[in-house]
């Protein structure tokens, strides 16, 4: 018997993650009348993420007894150690355990889930809720069809990444009631005053190289670390890395164009941050063009590592440019 419910982002939730657990936690609540759902975010949420969490509120849940759970749902998360403090009380939770996602999963994952949602095909975990949601033919209020919107648009890079399949499901969000445009205002890029500066900052300490014929950016920054990357390739580059010190270690994010992934076949998730990841203590993955990851090194040598990988992978050496 179903009684008590949550819904587990990864640490330092997006977007799309609270997005994907705001829709998860409605759908539950439709699906099971009189059962308690909490949304749980370790270690926080994004700026980004906050500002949709202001404006689009739902139950949080900062201590949890996992012991007294009965359903436990965790969205847009591949790796188990990015659950961060509850990792390791996931591992012995008697929970039903449910993991929804469009990363591929990691055999930390597998090896606790009791069932499995995944598509890789989707731009985000907002688009997989929306179209269970479609699926299981369940009301979607407006409210509800403009969070799981702005998570499309957040992590689809305001539909860049959009197939057929998403501006299907786009269009019959709004169809519900959902505006594009306030998607893209709320997710977009953040009004807030560190953010804007650690952006400029980012720019002013960008170092330069070319791989062939792309154009890779670096950087090094404390804070808003995805926010700089995308800085980056919005003003040209084919290849953007911006890292930061994290914790003892280094936390880094990738961001790439849709024209270096399909010429260079790179996947920056499962061919980059993954792979440095494991072999330097860290986690991490993500998608083709975007993702992170930590690691248990300083962010000069992080930074090496990723640009050799790279450039293993094309054939090219680096050169900087001047």
């Amino acid at each position: 018997m179903l009684n008590r419910a949550i819904v587990i982002c990864h640490r330092h939730a997006d977007v799309d993650a609270y997005c994907s657990a705001y829709g998860v936690a409605n759908i539950i609540n439709k699906y099971k009348k009189g059962i308690h759902v909490s949304v749980v975010t370790p270690e926080g949420l994004s700026l980004p993420a906050k500002r949709v969490a202001n404006k689009y509120p739902v139950q949080q849940n900062e201590n949890v007894d996992f012991d007294n759970i009965d359903l436990a749902v965790v969205v847009d998360t591949g790796h188990l150690a990015l659950l961060g403090e509850f990792a390791d009380q996931f591992k012995d939770a008697k929970s039903l355990n449910v993991f929804l996602d469009h990363h591929p999963l990691n055999d930390s994952i597998t090896n606790v889930a009791d069932y499995v949602v995944v598509n890789e095909f989707a731009t985000s975990t907002s688009e997989l809720i929306a179209d269970i949601f479609l699926a299981m033919k369940l009301t979607v209020s407006k409210t509800v069809a403009q969070v799981l919107l702005t998570g499309i648009i957040f992590d689809s890079q305001h539909l860049r990444l959009a197939d057929h399949r998403t501006i299907k499901i786009v269009s019959k969000l709004c169809g519900r009631g959902a505006s594009i445009r306030d998607a893209m205002e709320i997710g977009g890029v953040s009004s807030d005053r560190s953010e804007r500066i650690a952006r400029l900052k980012g720019i002013q300490r960008l170092s330069l190289f070319t791989l062939g014929e792309w154009v890779v950016g670096y950087t090094k920054i404390g804070s808003h670390q995805a926010s700089v990357a995308r800085a980056m390739i919005d003003l040209g580059a084919d290849l953007a890395i911006a890292i930061g010190e994290d914790s003892g270690g280094s936390r880094c994010c990738l961001r790439a164009t849709h024209h270096f992934r399909k010429t260079t076949g790179i996947h920056l998730g499962s061919d980059v941050a993954q792979i440095i990841a494991e072999s330097m203590g860290g986690v991490g993955g993500g998608h083709s063009t975007a993702s992170s990851f930590s690691a248990d090194t300083i962010p000069e040598k992080l930074a090496n590592t990723v640009l050799k990988v790279v450039e293993d992978s094309v054939g090219v050496k680096k050169k900087l440019l001047k």
